[in-house]
């Protein structure tokens, strides 16, 4: 039996076996391939032609010896072995006392069949016909007379083992093509059971079928939603199956799987084997099979998915409606409240400034701060009505930290100083000046944290920090931390979880002890996190708490223009028009704008707002939004159509309501600047150093907004002894 090498690289050199009885014949070998010695002979020419290939450079052999027949066969075998087997044999037909050349040609043959054998002989022991009886027809094999001719035998080697190396690698590659075609042959009856499996195991419909449309087979899925069996199905159409409702559509899908070799997600309505109307969408392909063209059908039930869209779209119309209303009542209670509420705080600030008694100064701070109470928790419902709709939008403007933080101090240190406790404030001097984001918003968290703090702080003292973090990368600062730390009655472990939770308290003794709305710290949090920041707490209950806020430091690139301090200004000769149609409030804008000079006309509704701003010269105008016959907006339309400078006029918009939306049809409308009620002295102050001071050039964006716009409804800022509100409560 022929032994077969395991398949390794072949040897760089070609090896080859003398078997000769006689050493000179084995020297003769030697000195013509071991050193190639013509050079005259180009056998590279003659190699190419033999095989018609590219020439070589010529070959350099590896050679052997073998003096008997059995000593050649056990060098073949062991060659074999090592995986560096003979490309080529010269044998000698006489080799006594053993075995002959033909013998052992046998021999080798048996071990290695592809072995190129070259018979040497200079005798005619065998005829060519008595060689072909024992060794049978074979390619791998040559007589070569002796004496040797040099270059025939340097041709011999040259192309016999050429020959034995083609034929080696022949065999290799067909042998791995044979794996490969017997390894194809498991993966694709892997894969064709695989499909057979998902073909029925799929939850989708599947049929095969002609191109006309009739039904070869069908999976299970199929057959449950027709209810109908297999060899039921078998030879029907779509058409006959009522799953396209007539011929003509069907051969438009033909048309269409023809032309673009397919057709996806068609809506078809079919009925189930009870008679239910179903839908379903329809995907068509084109496959071919033995060279014959099939239509492959994919049928999805989506009825279900169809009854859930309406139900989602029956709740989310509710929703939306749901929704509407209770913006459209959030804006009238807004409205209908802080139009009074206007009026308490508007008036109490006026009477602030009037001569009185003790007493009676006392009793109006306290209407004041009863009505500020009042504002800050219509504030925080509305705020937190916008945070749950996602329609609360932050400013992102310069704004200084320090500022902030002072402005909470002086706001809160009458109160810490009534209940006699401390109050301490320290701010890093690393601060940077100004930072970006929305300021406004950062004073109202820290109301928020300072007011809880003194509210529930009976003995001991309050103590907010500002502390920069520093950077990474070079950065001079990364994060910005505000503490607001107390020594009051602390807050049980297992009552944290609820800080953050709208309309809860620790407990009811707290609601009845302290008051507020429980929105206060909801509200401070979602803001927070919505700057990008985050709240922690750490407190002891009986000792004390620690409420850390921590913010990006984002540094402006630009600084926008500041408002000038208000005692550089002169307000005194602005002429001011007035639009409100509600009595308390007229008096109390003419006032608040008589006790910084200005000359106020007052006028109900916006026709005669818009008559009186044709007859007279002014620095500015004032218009409520909600006035009769024609409003505020309206009329600042009109103002915008006339002709200059009238059309010039600053106009700021005053309203109940508190929505952005309604911030925006002002801006639309042509308003410059937007306060809402209660307004207090600051806002209305600043708004006329924005926009009325006489000879003055004013801001040319549009968009820019008082502290006391939408979105903003914090306690108002007073420029008297502020007086702290009540602020929202855990």
């Amino acid at each position: 039996m022929a032994l077969v090498p395991p398949a390794e690289p072949h040897p760089s050199q070609p090896r080859i076996l003398i078997v000769d009885d006689n050493q000179a014949i084995h020297e003769d070998f030697r000195k013509i391939l071991a050193a190639d010695s013509n050079p005259s002979v180009d056998l590279d020419a003659e190699e190419s032609m033999l095989f018609e290939s590219v020439v070589t450079e010529k070959s350099t052999f590896d050679l052997d010896s073998a003096y008997q027949g059995q000593e050649a066969l056990a060098k073949v075998e062991a060659a074999l072995k090592s995986s560096q087997p003979y490309s080529v044999a010269f044998v000698d037909i006489r080799m006594p006392p053993g075995w002959d050349g033909v013998e052992t040609i046998e021999h080798l043959w048996r071990v290695a069949p592809d072995l190129q054998v070259v018979v040497c002989t200079a005798y005619s022991d065998y005829s060519w016909a008595d060689m072909r009886r024992r060794l049978g027809q074979s390619d791998n094999l040559l007589i070569l007379k002796k004496p040797f001719d040099n270059i025939e035998v340097s041709q011999m080697a040259h192309a016999l083992a050429r020959k034995w190396d083609v034929s080696r690698r022949t065999v290799e590659q067909m042998d791995s093509l044979d794996r490969m075609v017997a390894q194809r042959t498991v993966e694709l009856r892997r894969a064709e059971k695989a499909l057979l499996t998902i073909f029925e195991a799929s939850p989708i419909g599947i049929s095969l079928s002609t191109l006309d449309g009739r039904c070869l087979q069908a999976n299970p899925a199929l057959e449950r939603m027709a209810g109908l069996s297999n060899e039921e199905l078998s030879g029907k159409n779509l058409v006959e199956l009522g799953w396209i409702p007539s011929e003509a559509e069907f051969e438009s899908l033909q048309k269409m799987l023809t032309a673009f070799g397919g057709v996806d997600a068609v809506e078809v309505v079919h009925r189930d084997a009870n008679g239910d109307q179903r839908t379903g969408l329809l995907w068509l392909r084109v496959v071919t099979i033995e060279c014959v063209p099939h239509m492959l059908a994919f049928i999805l039930d989506i009825t279900d998915r169809k009854l859930m869209e309406l139900d989602l779209e029956r709740a989310r119309k509710d929703a939306e409606t749901a929704a509407l209303a209770k913006s459209e009542f959030l804006a009238n209670m807004s409205h209908e409240i802080r139009t009074p509420l206007n009026g308490v705080l508007g008036l109490s600030a006026l009477l602030e400034e009037k001569e009185f008694s003790d007493d009676s100064r006392s009793m109006v701070r306290l209407i004041r701060a009863s009505g500020e109470t009042l504002a800050k928790i219509l504030g925080d419902v509305l705020d937190y009505s916008k945070i749950e709709c996602g329609k609360l939008e932050l400013e992102s403007a310069p704004y200084s930290l320090r500022e902030a933080i002072e402005w909470g101090a002086e706001l809160f240190r009458p109160k810490a100083k009534e209940k006699h406790i401390g109050f301490d404030v320290r701010i890093d001097p690393k601060l940077p000046p100004l930072l970006q984001g929305d300021g406004t918003r950062v004073r109202q968290v820290i109301a928020n944290l300072v007011s809880n703090a003194i509210k529930f702080t009976e003995e001991g003292a309050v103590q907010m920090e500002v502390e920069v973090q520093p950077g990474t990368g070079g950065d001079a600062c990364d994060s910005i931390q505000i503490r607001v730390t107390d020594s009051g009655i602390g807050i049980p472990d297992e009552k944290i979880g609820q800080l953050f939770r709208a309309f809860q308290q620790l407990d009811a003794s707290t609601n009845r002890r302290f008051g507020g709305t429980g929105l206060g710290l909801v509200i401070s949090n979602r803001l927070v996190d919505a700057m990008g920041g985050r709240i922690s707490v750490n407190s002891v209950a009986g000792e004390g708490s620690t409420f850390t806020v921590t913010l990006p430091a984002v540094i402006p690139t630009q600084a926008t223009p500041q408002v000038p301090d208000a005692a550089e200004q002169r307000l005194g000769g602005l002429r001011v028009l007035v639009a409100e149609d509600n009595p308390v409030n007229q008096i109390v804008v003419k006032r608040m704008l008589a006790s910084m000079g200005c000359e106020v006309d007052v006028v109900s509704d916006g026709a005669a707002a818009v008559a009186q701003a044709h007859e007279a010269s002014y620095d500015l105008a004032i218009f409520d939004m909600w006035m009769p016959d024609m409003d505020g907006t309206e009329a600042a339309r009109e103002i915008r159509a006339a002709s200059s400078p009238l059309a010039d006029l600053p106009i700021v918009a005053l309203t109940a309501s508190a929505t952005l939306t309604d911030r925006e049809t002002c801006l639309n409308a042509g308003m410059n600047d937007f306060l809402t009620k209660p307004v207090s002295l600051a806002a209305l102050r600043e708004a006329l150093l924005r926009w009325g001071a006489p000879r003055r050039a004013r801001p040319a964006d549009a968009s820019a907004v008082s502290a006391n716009t939408p979105g903003h409804d914090e306690a108002p800022v007073h420029d008297e002894a502020p007086v702290p509100t009540e602020a929202a409560v855990l």
